[in-house]
């Protein structure tokens, strides 16, 4: 009786541990953890983040479902509601639109929600429940107004251009809003002598700065929300020729690093999309399988932020980021 009592404890004793297992932190195994993914829409950067999700996914377990918004609000909703719907025990979403961040929470009700690529209001998050995983978007900004002061460190004053994304996003917010702060309190005189969104895109960047060329006014340094953006400014310098323009970027894509090596960029930052998606989907199966992201690298303080680094690329160390 007493041997089978022993043996009693020591299957309970096992079981419990199993049990912990199970509940673990972001090192945790997928499982069968499910996770539904609603992408606002897919650009260069977006793709090879939700590709290294998948990868990502596959390798820890976990089964992840991939559902393009087309930047409807209304779509994405119906996404968060299906993904409720049908049982997934976790969400990952690059909102259309952080205004409807509260909207797209009430719908998930408990099943969390991690956001990645257009980070919410602070005041949304939760620690364990409602999440962003990304790259410091102010930081990009700063290190593009750092490197201007460093490059023009002889000139009291500087005209710069700049291009953003699109109005609605957090990083469009947090680069322009940082490389401004930064330049402006350099002690420079900083002429903004144009400013547009061109959400992104190459086209778009490239026609608006054909029209701002075609008003005569001098810029010493065009700066960009993206790559993207940088790569139309290129296009238009070239068009126009202008000569040696010294053109900023972010996102350290292929062809921005490949427009540093052929001169035509001077600076940008590399934003993991790798990194994001690796970092999103271990914290999505931690939750997913009801445990916490506790001790996952790049946890922030109130345990709301998971943060991926950003890195300055330009011609001394390009040939690391190809």
């Amino acid at each position: 009786m007493k041997r089978i009592t022993g043996l009693l404890l020591v299957i309970a004793m096992m079981l419990s541990l199993w049990g912990c297992a199970g509940q673990g932190g972001a090192s945790a195994g997928g499982g069968n953890v499910k996770i539904y993914l609603s992408l606002s829409s897919a650009d260069t950067f977006r793709t090879v983040l939700v590709n290294q999700a998948k990868k990502t996914a596959e390798e820890m377990g976990a089964s992840l479902e991939i559902h393009e918004a087309e930047d409807s609000i209304e779509a994405q909703v119906a996404q968060i509601k299906k993904a409720v719907e049908e049982g997934f025990n976790v969400i990952m979403c690059s909102p259309v639109d952080t205004d409807t961040t509260l909207e797209l929470e009430a719908i998930a009700g408990d099943v969390p929600i991690i956001f990645f690529n257009s980070c919410p209001d602070d005041s949304y998050l939760e620690a364990d429940k409602y999440m962003y995983v990304g790259s410091d978007e102010g930081v990009a900004g700063q290190y593009q107004a750092e490197y201007i002061l460093d490059k023009m460190s002889g000139k009291d004053e500087i005209n710069v251009a700049i291009l953003t994304g699109p109005v609605n996003h957090s990083a469009t917010e947090g680069r322009t809003g940082q490389l401004k702060n930064t330049l402006n309190d350099s002690g420079k005189k900083i002429n903004y002598v144009f400013q547009d969104q061109a959400d992104w895109d190459q086209g778009k960047a490239e026609k608006y700065f054909d029209i701002f060329l075609s008003t005569g006014r001098e810029f010493d340094v065009a700066v960009c929300n993206n790559d993207s953006m940088a790569l139309g400014v290129i296009d238009a310098c070239k068009k126009n020729g202008v000569a040696d323009p010294v053109i900023l970027g972010i996102d350290a894509t292929a062809d921005g690093c490949a427009a540093i090596i052929a001169g035509d960029m001077a600076f940008t930052v590399y934003q993991s999309a790798t990194g994001q998606g690796e970092a999103a989907v271990k914290a999505a199966i931690a939750l997913g399988a009801g445990g916490s992201v506790k001790g996952q690298e790049g946890l922030s303080e109130d345990g709301k932020y998971v943060w991926v680094p950003f890195e300055k690329v330009d011609s001394s160390n390009v040939e690391k980021y190809q």
